[in-house]
């Protein structure tokens, strides 16, 4: 009579599979989870803009974005767009944080929520806003913001539907917004309390990180293995924008996209970068505009715009002086990114560039 011999793993077996299992989780679980939390303020962080701009974009189908005296002014209009649960004046913006202060990423500089009263301490975007009274609010849902309105803002096409920036394929933020500079803290009173992380920003400069050009290019082989976490459509192959493969495998805008991403900061937009530019020179500079500084260059070069900048005695810039050339986070193609010129004699543009390119990175928290 033959017997049924089952196999079965051995209690060595068993104990060996379980240990490969839990060298594994080991290895692999803080990054799972970083990235989880990482995809998780990402989206909290579009969340909180989304739900300003869709106020705002009401306010402009009704006329409402504009010219307003004060940062009050405007948040009195905003509360019947947007659920507001507590307003502070500037003399009371810790009533609205929830705590005293913030901090950069690696801690080696501190903001004191207190000492935020003005666009220029708020580092805004907008023109001739230092001296404009910045106020805190809670949203409906927790969500503490200090904000300024640019009191030079104008009034928009109420008849317009604006073009809305994407995160992940759902929308952010739109120009409507755009004459808003703020600061928001996505868990509230909650730490680790540091922009890049749960603090962020919209429309301002605190917090940034000038990299210079101090930062390592991606290869191919890297970009392929960072690109779905670093939001990179294309990875360069060494070509140019003729096709030729005749370039180093050196992806420089790439690897300004993850020295910014390490920070917990990003490369500006395209429309940031013209904000920039409009503080610095101190005349309004469209998005894509090619703008001449000087006589000889708006003569030379028809297609640009022709605008003279003030005086350094009739206009003092509230930015840092940018010369060179900038990235911006604009993608081209796998051959090409988008940058903005900053030359002070002469003019600024914005257009396609190589992704070999040396350029400068500006990391921002918005």
């Amino acid at each position: 009579m033959t017997k049924n011999l089952k196999s079965a793993f051995t209690l060595a077996e068993v104990l060996i599979t379980l240990g490969v299992i839990g060298v594994v989780a080991a290895v692999t679980m803080p990054t799972l989870v970083t990235n989880i939390q990482e995809r998780v303020r990402k989206e909290q962080v579009r969340t909180v803009k989304y739900k300003f701009t869709k106020a705002t974009d009401k306010m402009n189908s009704l006329g409402k974005i504009g010219r307003y005296d004060t940062t009050m002014d405007f948040v009195n209009e905003l509360k019947n767009h947007l659920s507001i649960a507590k307003i502070c004046d500037k003399d009371h913006l810790g009533e609205c944080w929830g705590g005293t202060s913030f901090s950069n990423l690696n801690g080696s500089k501190t903001y004191t929520v207190a000492d935020l009263t003005t666009g220029k301490n708020l580092e805004a975007l907008q023109f001739n806003s230092g001296d404009t009274d910045t106020v805190g609010i809670v949203t409906g849902d927790g969500t503490p913001i200090i904000l300024t309105y640019g009191k030079e803002c104008q009034a928009l096409d109420e008849t317009k539907q604006y073009t809305w920036s994407v995160v992940d394929g759902k929308p952010e933020t739109n120009a409507t917004a755009g004459c808003v500079s703020m600061v928001f803290d996505i868990n509230g009173a909650k730490g680790p309390n540091k922009l890049g992380t749960d603090v962020r920003t919209m429309n301002s400069l605190l917090g940034m990180v000038n990299l210079g050009k101090s930062y390592a290019p991606l290869t191919q082989a890297e970009c392929t293995k960072y690109k779905n976490e670093l939001g990179i459509t294309n990875c360069y192959n060494g070509a140019d924008e003729n096709g030729s493969n005749s370039r180093p495998d050196e992806d420089k805008w790439g690897g300004a996209v993850k020295a910014c991403h390490d920070l917990g900061l990003h490369l500006p937009s395209s429309e940031t970068l013209a904000k920039i530019a409009t503080l610095q020179f101190g005349v309004p500079i469209d998005v894509y505009e090619e703008v001449a500084f000087t006589q000889d260059v708006c003569t030379q070069y028809s297609h640009m715009s022709c605008k003279f900048p003030p005086s350094d005695e009739e206009y003092s810039s509230p930015v840092s002086n940018f010369s060179g050339g900038y990235w911006s986070s604009r993608e081209g193609s796998a051959a090409g990114a988008y940058r903005r010129n900053f030359y002070l004699s002469s003019h600024s543009s914005y257009y396609s560039s190589n992704r070999y390119d040396a350029l400068y990175a500006l990391c921002l928290g918005d």
